[in-house]
């Protein structure tokens, strides 16, 4: 694989106030985003957000509307897909079924003057990334719909792409062998230094995989940050439901807390009312048998169910005079089922640093 400057100007991909769309899919509008090479960035939205769209023009499809998009300064829009030094790998790209694995990689070295010997290695090192060594003599039918994928991975893999772009394409591979395989790809940008962006729905994944998360809705980026600040200090419940499971209380059923209890992230949420809400983690909240101290932000409700997993209990509370429902993650022994039938009152706390006030329009 070819390296790449480590040098922040070289070969960074930017993005001017980018607007257009492909395939009908909703369009992106008005995105600016700025993204260093080696860098990998995830788009995440559910369908309808423009992730797709936004990901297409950036490989070369569908029509720009507006905007710019710079590759090492040069602004590339009007540029074909094919003389783009980007390849673009989807959730369902076609292996030719009358070639083998190994023919179906070459194919995407067609253009390239390489001897026998090196397209050979290029084939072989690109399976093995994928991982799918010692399977270039077999042909599509025989592999399941994870192997065509990892097949069509590795093609995309042996052209060496300056920036690799991937559509939703590890949905048909299982999770566990999609956070391997893109873990491995992480490990490879560090060596080779391409430039990885996925457009993808799953919160877990990207979270996963990304050195920068780009929440996306109706077209336009709602946040962009570290995974780890996306999960812990969203500023949107957009956001932080896209990052994982969250409590969401409006900031109105906050108002009749008791003043001493309202300070922080509650405070904050209370004042906004109802376009405010308090974000808390299923793990931060801690559920009490009795009263907690008065100075201490608490929720009342009764329990409604309580579900088990091998990392520990769920809890699913009522809150009291609401139609919402505040779930709590209990790990070790501290509580049990036998502490939580159906109906019992508990009150539900979380440190002060684990709460935070998000817009909740």
């Amino acid at each position: 694989m070819r390296t790449i400057s480590p040098v922040n100007e070289t070969n960074t991909l930017e993005l001017q106030a980018l607007s257009g769309q492909d395939m009908g899919l909703t369009p992106a509008r008005g995105v600016s985003l700025h993204i260093p090479a080696g860098e990998s960035l995830v788009l995440l939205g559910q369908a309808g957000s423009g992730r797709r769209s936004l990901l297409r023009l950036i490989a070369g499809f569908g029509e720009v509307a507006a905007g710019r998009i710079l590759f090492n300064g040069h602004d590339i829009a009007s540029l074909p897909a094919h003389r783009r030094p980007f390849t673009l790998l989807t959730e369902q790209d076609t292996l030719f079924p009358h070639m083998s694995v190994a023919k179906n990689v070459a194919y995407g070295l067609r253009s390239h003057a390489m001897e026998p010997g090196e397209l050979a290695a290029r084939i072989s090192n690109a399976l093995d990334l994928a991982g799918l060594p010692c399977r270039e003599k077999a042909f599509p039918e025989s592999l399941n719909d994870g192997e065509r994928q990892l097949a069509a991975l590795a093609r995309a893999l042996a052209v060496e792409p300056l920036v690799l772009l991937l559509d939703d394409a590890f949905n048909r591979v299982d999770p566990y062998e999609s956070a391997r395989l893109l873990a491995r790809l992480r490990d490879l940008q560090h060596q080779a230094g391409f430039t990885m962006v996925a457009a993808s729905s799953d919160g877990a994944l990207a979270i996963a995989t990304a050195s920068r998360i780009a929440a996306m809705d109706a077209g336009k980026i709602v946040e962009c940050n570290r995974p780890d600040e996306l999960y812990s200090r969203p500023r949107t419940a957009l956001a932080a439901h896209m990052t994982g499971p969250v409590n969401l209380v409006p900031g109105d059923l906050l108002r009749d807390l008791p003043a001493a209890c309202r300070n922080g992230a509650v405070h904050s949420a209370a004042q906004g009312g109802a376009a405010n809400a308090l974000m808390v983690r299923p793990d931060a909240i801690e559920l009490h048998l009795q009263a907690p101290e008065p100075t201490l932000a608490s929720l009342q409700g009764y329990v409604s169910n309580v579900t088990f997993a091998p990392s520990g209990l769920t809890a699913y509370i009522r809150l009291d005079g609401t139609t919402e429902m505040l779930i709590a993650q209990i790990r070790g022994r501290r509580l049990d089922t036998d502490d939580l039938p159906e109906g019992r009152r508990v009150w539900c706390t979380w440190d002060q640093d684990a709460a935070h006030c998000v817009s909740y329009q």
